[in-house]
């Protein structure tokens, strides 16, 4: 019989009102490789609770042989429906502790999904952040599934249960229209954004 012990440190950074998450960070292993991965904004997910989004990930991340993983968004907003007109907007404090976090990180995986596609607004955030990151562009990496897709949220049913990490490149989309509010966000099962052939492996 083998008995096996296993400690997880866990830190969550909120704003003082606890409106708004920056970081909710999760390490059981110190001596392996650290990953941070970039969504669109926080929901229920907090030092001790689990939503769907953070135990895909954590799955995910612990089978690729991470030993912790810190997880940030685009908008800091604790909120189940981000609202692109109210809510997308440059952060400052957000991207601050972002850069910290990607100082540290071996890995930086961007995995937004494709919200970007249709809102202006948010694509404006996004490429905020990215130039943000230009010093870790080493790093950057975003989701691919088994078939080569990529651009994925963690929620997306294709890469739910298999990760693939490859070089992250900027989605070539098409001129969105102005926001409304029909532009909310609704659902974060996102499906991926066009692949691009020949990617190399992060």
């Amino acid at each position: 019989m083998i008995s096996e012990k296993l400690l997880m440190r866990t830190e969550a950074v909120y704003s003082d009102d606890k409106t708004r998450r920056y970081l909710l960070h999760r390490e059981w292993d110190a001596k392996k490789p650290k990953a941070l991965i970039i969504m669109t904004n926080p929901s229920t997910a907090g030092s001790i609770a689990l939503d769907f989004t953070t135990m895909y990930i954590l799955n995910n991340i612990t089978q690729l042989d991470f030993g912790s993983v810190a997880i940030a968004n685009l908008v800091s907003k604790m909120t189940r429906k981000l609202s692109i007109l109210d809510d997308m907007q440059i952060e400052e404090d957000n991207f601050a502790c972002i850069v910290k976090a990607a100082q540290k990180a071996d890995k930086v995986i961007v995995a937004w999904g494709k919200i970007g596609e249709t809102s202006i607004r948010t694509r404006m955030v996004q490429d905020a952040l990215i130039a943000r990151l230009e010093p870790f562009k080493g790093k950057l990496c975003m989701i691919a599934s088994q078939s080569s897709e990529a651009g994925f949220h963690p929620l997306a049913p294709q890469i739910r249960f298999y990760w693939d990490l490859v070089n992250y490149e900027r989605p070539q989309y098409e001129q969105p229209h102005e926001e409304t509010e029909a532009s909310d966000t609704k659902d974060r099962s996102e499906a991926p954004v066009k692949p691009v052939p020949e990617r190399k492996k992060a």
